[in-house]
């Protein structure tokens, strides 16, 4: 140990370092720095301090000058230890006492911040004593040693388990909030919502003491393959039980999946979809209730289900073939919304047609696949490109799909690549046929420049719609062949199928020629122009076929929202040739017929027989084409024409009294309908619409009713509103 000198420089020195002090550094530090041997000579502390240090520092005068002040001093301490220190002083009456004192002060002193001296002997400080206090020195805080690396890993991965488990509990608590909000709106809806599930089958798994989801574990367990889960909320919250689930996957294949061919009834079994789709089974329970005789009840809270999982499949990434069905099947049958600008269909579609591209949905089946699954590969793809297809051409934009697609234009035939071809492929070919030549002709529409002459694309046009024509017959001779093979129980259904795909090449072709008649002048028509007559007759026809064909066979009401838009589309057609410009091109016979078709279809789309509910498109259609309808004047002076002619249609279901009763349905629940002194729900200012189907879907949408009383519309001629609104029923629109 090193033994430090300590002198208290109170005379002499302080008033001349004062004047310089950085002349006269602490004596201490000099000898510290200067006079190693001074440890070597501490048991004689009388020795000259210039015999200690070097000559070169002793020869200086300020040293010196040190040095003699130093010698001279009454009093000087040096410290023997690293732990305690002695110093000597004199006292009042001469005497010299000693001090003892540890190194650092006591507790006490320490937080006063005061000298603390110790005496010889004693344990305690002066102060202490004084006060009777506990002497207790302060010691130093132990450093604590630095984590490893190995330590910081796993607090890290502590942290992370326990922020992962904060988020879980925070979606389980959303996840119950949820619920209960559709729970409540649902019931709030539906007042008897819990009736429509009572059934015998309860009864028999509640006298066995099991709820909902026991009861499906254990019936549908054989399925699992090993996957044995929680069954999907939907089976829990709307009370499906074994016997209930059945009877809804069978509601789903007989009146939602012949119309939409993606799922095979004998590959998507429930036992098989509850344990490895729970999304797709979710849908399927979904769609299937709305169309449900006694379970319709369900539905909007079964949605919210379906679009809870929808969206956990987007944000989790989960990517199959099921998945993309369930996408795909809630684009093509959406969920009524308040305003149709709500809709997320297109989101629904573009999502499902990524994930089908990501999946090589579009490459040839890989040769580990089994037949069906092959099959289900195929079929999904041809959805998507049809799908794809039917919504470009309503909004007049290119497809998302290339038109060069390997399996696209290799799929005439597919429908009989398999015995286990289900019986509504061949429809679906013809549909992709049909797209294939419709993708091809926006294509050479959008190369036109704007110095094309108007007449080459009226011929182009005209050609165009003849290749539909031919390509139609083609396919009726191909459904005529395959139905010889297919069992009598789906003749029904496919002939409506068949029905179903001449009323799409008709409104195809009607859609290509009134591409050449909005670019034909006004001046340069006559009544026996070839553009105008042919579209009146493809307009008339698309009618007919719904009139006469689909609505007879009882299958209209479980058909999707896009075969009323076409529809519904060549009736606002039929009725804008009542304007000015164009009225002289029409005959009175002509008029005559062409009111009565579109009453009669305004008629259908609203009754009872096709409508679910005010909120079904084909009523919301209903009504906006009996305010069309008003805005022209186009009311019918004898109505007793319109019921014979309801009454004469083949296989009609409900005669002109069920058509009638309407009004009384719509007079006795007011609060459930539209106003009709509003225009039967529609905004009474001017409807501009051209004659592309673009522009008649923003009409329909920019004026879609936002009201959520919907109910079931009045038939426009048992509406007062001619009589009320004179000017505004003659009033004429102008197109642009």
């Amino acid at each position: 140990m090193s033994t430090t000198v300590d002198v208290g420089l109170t005379r002499g020195v302080n008033k001349d370092q004062h004047h310089h002090p950085h002349k006269f550094p602490t004596l201490s530090l000099c000898l510290r720095r200067t006079c190693p041997r001074v440890n070597q000579n501490r048991q004689n502390p009388s020795h000259s301090i210039s015999q200690l240090c070097s000559p070169s520092i002793s020869n200086d005068p300020h040293f010196r000058l040190m040095s003699a002040q130093f010698l001279s001093a009454p009093s000087f301490a040096y410290s023997t230890s690293e732990k305690s220190s002695m110093e000597v002083s004199e006292d009042e009456g001469g005497r010299s006492t000693q001090k003892y004192k540890v190194s650092g002060a006591c507790v006490d002193c320490k937080s006063v911040k005061v000298r603390c001296e110790f005496i010889q002997g004693e344990k305690r400080c002066r102060r202490c004593q004084a006060k009777n206090l506990p002497c207790h020195p302060r010691e130093r805080k132990k450093r604590k040693a630095a984590d490893t690396h190995e330590e910081l890993q796993e607090r890290s991965h502590e942290q992370d388990l326990h922020i992962q488990n904060l988020l879980r509990q925070y979606d389980r608590r959303r996840a119950e909030t949820n619920l209960r909000q559709w729970i409540s709106k649902a019931s709030s809806s539906n007042a008897s919502i819990a009736d429509s599930t009572d059934t015998h089958h309860h009864m028999k798994w509640l006298q066995k003491g099991k709820s909902p989801e026991s009861a499906a574990v254990s019936y549908f367990s054989a399925g699992s393959g090993g996957q044995q889960s929680t069954p999907p909320g939907i089976i829990k919250h709307c009370s499906l039980y074994p016997e209930d689930i059945d009877d809804l996957f069978t509601t789903f294949f007989r009146r939602v999946n012949p119309y939409f061919s993606i799922l095979d009834e004998s590959y998507h079994t429930p036992a098989k979809l509850i344990w490895t789709s729970p999304f797709l089974f979710t849908v399927v329970c979904a769609l299937a209730s709305r169309y449900h005789p006694t379970r319709h009840k369900l539905y909007s809270l079964a949605m919210e289900f379906a679009r809870d999982l929808a969206g956990k499949g987007l944000v989790e990434g989960h990517r199959s073939i099921d998945v993309c069905q369930a996408y795909l099947i809630m684009a093509v049958y959406p969920v009524p919304k308040k305003k149709w600008a709500e809709d997320r269909s297109w989101l629904l579609m573009g999502v499902a047609i990524r994930m089908a591209i990501e999946l090589e949905l579009n490459q040839p089946p890989p040769s580990i696949c089994d037949e069906r699954e092959s099959l289900n590969r195929v079929r999904t793809w041809l959805n998507c490109y049809c799908a794809d297809g039917s919504h470009a051409i309503q909004f007049g934009k290119m497809p998302m799909l290339h038109l060069d697609d390997y399996l696209a234009r290799n799929s005439s035939n597919w429908y009989k690549a398999s015995p286990l071809n289900t019986p509504y492929d061949v429809h679906l070919c013809a549909h992709v046929q049909m797209i294939i030549h419709m993708a091809n002709w926006s294509v050479s529409i959008n190369a036109d420049t704007p110095n094309t002459n108007p007449s080459d694309i009226v011929a182009a046009a005209l050609q165009m719609q003849e290749t539909l024509s031919h390509e139609m017959h083609k396919w009726a001779d191909s459904y005529a062949e395959a139905y010889k093979l297919m069992p009598l129980k789906a003749l029904p259904i496919c002939n409506y199928r068949g029905d179903t795909t001449q009323m799409f090449t008709s409104y195809l072709r009607l859609v290509v020629l009134l591409q050449g008649f909005q670019r034909t002048k006004v001046e340069s028509l006559r009544r026996d122009s070839e553009i105008l007559l042919k579209s009146i007759d493809l307009a008339r026809s698309v009618i007919q076929i719904t009139i006469e064909r689909l609505y007879p066979s009882g299958f209209l009401r479980y058909a999707m929202d896009e075969n009323f838009l076409y529809v519904s589309f060549a009736a606002a057609f039929l009725i804008h040739l009542f304007r000015p410009q164009f009225l002289p091109l029409l005959d009175e016979k002509l008029q005559k017929e062409l009111i009565l078709s579109v009453s009669v279809l305004i008629a259908i789309l609203g009754s009872a027989e096709v409508a679910l509910d005010g909120k079904h498109t084909p009523a919301l259609y209903s009504r906006f084409l009996s305010s069309l309808m008003m805005k022209h004047a186009l009311m019918m002076s004898d109505h007793d024409s319109l019921r014979g002619e309801l009454a004469n249609l083949s296989g009609l279901q409900a005669d002109h009294q069920s058509v009638g009763s309407k009004c009384a349905q719509h007079e006795s629940s007011s609060s459930d309908c539209f106003d009709c002194s509003n225009d039967l729900g529609w905004p009474r200012q001017e409807i501009e619409m051209g004659y592309s189907v673009s522009n008649f879907i923003k009409t329909v949408t920019h004026k879609w009713p936002s009201s959520t009383n919907v109910g079931m519309p009045e038939p426009w001629w048992k509406s007062d509103y001619a009589q009320s609104e004179p000017d505004q029923a003659a009033a004429y629109l102008d197109l642009t």
